[in-house]
């Protein structure tokens, strides 16, 4: 099913990692430039060994958004490098808020016609087909054992799930028999879970991407909050911060109206506020997990970013 039924229907399976039991925290962040000519030179940056995951252009601000893998306390050194710009006058404002917990959502076929290959359903049918609420991932308290082997193997993981662990020998340049001692006993726990995702027909310019962010006011409309996220088809991925419910919604651009809508309408009943991101698609990375950041011979993670002001100045 996995290796030959669903890649028939274009739909592949992706790997959740827990990034606390590898040592790793999230970060978002949010960034306005004073003109709109900066965002390019920030974007840079912020791929400079910055731990970038994923970057979204949002319009027509021309500002950004971006998430972030770095080492349990050391996002101080992210943050002086955004105050840095900031006094520089280059970052006109900027949010960096670590996540609490990350999920992704896994495509739901309920409402996929899988012999047109298009979504068919009616927003009714959304609100009676509404899924639990996700559990948030459990921290590791103890220190993370990990080492280059294992983070290499969960970054191929991420890239693509393989039918045997030993297709994986020849990319990551192990033999199977420590390919698989590494993944016993260090990998396999380091994975939060699986999920599916439909590859979009068509070409990227023809996506709508909306990046939700909520403000929530106390426990009840957050929870009420990530049932909305949760019952919309389109929403691939949700988390959540100290102060703001998050989620990351992709669907076909003549659904656009339709999903802003829906939010609309279950909005005038839940108080809190609310921002959404437009997202350029043609703008968007996604990458997998910061491996560069790991020093194999200290075995251990190794956090510094390039000066913010040299990268944006050239």
């Amino acid at each position: 099913m996995v290796w030959e039924e669903l890649p028939k229907h274009c739909i592949s399976v992706g790997v959740t990692v827990n990034f606390p039991r590898i040592g790793l925290g999230r970060w978002m962040l949010t960034f306005t430039p004073v003109e709109k000519s900066y965002t390019s030179g920030i974007e840079e940056f912020l791929r400079n060994g910055a731990g970038l995951m994923y970057l979204g252009r949002v319009m027509p601000q021309n500002s950004g958004f971006a998430t972030f893998g770095i080492p349990f306390g050391e996002h101080y050194k992210l943050r002086d490098q955004l105050e840095h710009l900031r006094n520089s006058n280059i970052l006109e404002n900027y949010t960096l808020d670590e996540l609490e917990w990350a999920r992704n959502v896994s495509f739901n076929p309920t409402f996929f016609d899988f012999k047109d290959r298009s979504w068919k359903f009616s927003w009714e049918d959304v609100d009676k087909a509404r899924e639990p609420p996700l559990s948030p991932e459990i921290r590791e308290e103890q220190a993370p054992v990990v080492d280059y082997k294992d983070i290499l193997i969960l970054k191929e993981l991420q890239r693509s799930v393989p039918r045997t662990l030993s297709k994986l020998s020849k990319t990551i340049g192990l033999d199977q028999h420590n390919l698989r001692y590494h993944y016993k006993t260090h990998v396999r726990r380091a994975i939060a879970g699986y999920f599916l995702r439909l590859v979009p027909k068509g070409a990227i310019s023809d996506q709508t991407t909306m990046i939700f962010i909520h403000e929530f006011t106390n426990e009840k409309v957050y929870n009420e909050s990530r049932q909305l996220a949760l019952a919309i088809p389109f929403t691939q991925r949700v988390w959540k911060t100290e102060r703001y419910f998050c989620w990351y919604v992709s669907c076909p651009g003549e659904y656009t109206n339709a999903v802003l809508s829906y939010v609309n309408e279950k909005f005038t009943k839940m108080p809190g506020k609310l921002n959404v991101l437009n997202i350029d698609t043609t703008t968007e990375y996604s990458g997998l997990l910061p491996h560069t950041l790991f020093n194999e011979e200290k075995g251990s993670w190794n956090y510094e970013p390039k000066s913010a002001l040299s990268i944006v100045k050239k």
